[in-house]
């Protein structure tokens, strides 16, 4: 993400809007929409991860997926580290 989570949180949107130029605007924007794609993409990969462990195709493998074929695929979707930031 090109901004942190905690610099999201603390940014004042009326500040920003009242006190900074126009081109630090431009870039508060241009971030914004980079941050929220990169979110997008990825609220779209785990919503796919997650439909095919509740929601399994008929006549596909994952039909037959007990418990550790759920966890094999989340930790082929997903590393720890990643799951723990």
């Amino acid at each position: 993400m090109k901004r942190t989570i905690e610099q999201w949180t603390n940014c004042n949107p009326e500040t920003m809007a009242r006190d900074q130029s126009d081109n630090a605007k431009q870039f508060a924007f241009e971030d914004a929409r980079a941050d929220i794609l990169e979110l997008a993409a990825e609220n779209k990969r785990i919503r796919r991860v997650m439909q095919i462990i509740a929601y399994p195709r008929r006549g596909t493998h994952e039909e037959g997926y007990e418990i550790m074929d759920m966890a094999k695929l989340i930790q082929t979707a997903f590393t720890a580290e990643y799951l723990d930031s």
